[in-house]
């Protein structure tokens, strides 16, 4: 059993390092800088986040109980179309939920499919549902991008690191305004990528829950040390970066290298598969106990194969968060 669900993480790796990279416009330079901030301070990168002003589009963009929004990102990296932060708010019901859960994607999604699908029964408990298009992704990918997410995880180092970074501070801002809108609890959930950043955003805002399901908590693991990274890091090394640079500068969007989060640990739950190839057991492991978190599940599943339990899963993180 075991053998099959790395077989299907294998593959899906395979699958993915034969893709297309991104182009390489950071150096070792940039690279380096990061690496001496992480080194310095890991928490270089946190910056104090204000709410943002999130206007609802129920004109044009409104689609039944669906209402689109934008905002200009608090972190912009220069890239007009990866600074505007693009989502949805999916309505519980006809009147004014006081509690919304913030939804964050995995990488490379094209769009918010999988999500909606954990949405159901949170939807069903009388909880609002926001997603956001995370950078470098979906709408927010350049016109050269040949796919979603291309250049977010790509062997460009530093851009990954400040994109990891500008997601967390793109998801924190919206938290706050959510608050200011008077939603009295706010969740976080994250898929893993989005488990990364929902952990950090846990850094920046205090939260009522932080739903972590297969978290890239270790990020230089997950994507330079697993079957899914093989062409982000072959794309590194031809670019020069050295690899202890790399996994120094990664340290900078690992949630625990940066201290205790603003939130109560009771307050998380992780999901993670106990055969994740990418993701790996020992990293979840290491994660929880730097913060203290004891709500953890593991699943004997993989990466890929976390799907055939994934909607039983949202049913109970649902039944948590309505409770």
């Amino acid at each position: 059993m075991k053998a099959l669900h790395h077989a299907a993480d294998r593959l899906n790796g395979w699958l993915v390092a034969r893709r297309r990279q991104a182009p390489i416009v950071s150096n070792r330079a940039d690279l380096d800088e990061l690496a001496t901030l992480a080194e310095r301070d890991p928490r270089a990168l946190l910056r104090p986040v204000e709410p943002v002003a999130v206007a609802f589009d129920s004109a044009d963009g409104a689609r039944g109980k669906v209402e689109t929004f934008a905002f200009p990102s608090p972190v912009p990296s220069g890239e007009s179309a990866n600074d505007r932060v693009h989502g949805e708010r999916w309505l519980a019901a006809d009147r004014r939920s006081k509690s919304a859960i913030v939804m964050l994607h995995g990488g490379f999604a094209p769009s918010w499919l999988a999500e909606r699908l954990m949405a159901r029964p949170f939807l069903a408990k009388g909880i609002d549902v926001f997603v956001i298009a995370l950078p470098w992704h979906m709408d927010r990918a350049p016109s050269a991008s040949g796919y979603s997410g291309q250049y977010l995880l790509s062997g460009d180092v530093p851009r990954l690191v400040r994109g990891f970074s500008q997601g967390a501070h793109d998801a924190a801002a919206l938290v706050l305004s959510l608050r200011q809108q008077g939603y009295r609890r706010v969740f976080v959930s994250g898929i893993s990528l989005g488990g990364n950043i929902a952990a950090q955003v846990a850094l920046l805002a205090a939260l009522d829950r932080v739903f972590l399901l297969i978290p890239a908590v270790d990020p230089f693991q997950t994507i330079f040390r697993s079957p899914i990274g093989a062409g982000m890091a072959l794309a590194a090394s031809n670019a020069g970066f050295d690899d202890r640079e790399i996994e120094r500068a990664m340290r900078l969007v690992t949630p625990h290298f940066a201290g205790l989060p603003k939130s109560d640990p009771d307050a998380f739950r992780v999901v993670h598969g106990a055969y994740d190839l990418f993701c790996s057991a020992e990293a979840i492991e290491e994660f929880v106990q730097a913060w203290g978190v004891t709500r953890v599940r593991s699943l004997k599943v993989g990466h890929r194969t976390f799907a055939i339990k994934f909607r039983q899963t949202a049913r109970l993180l649902a039944h948590d968060a309505g409770a």
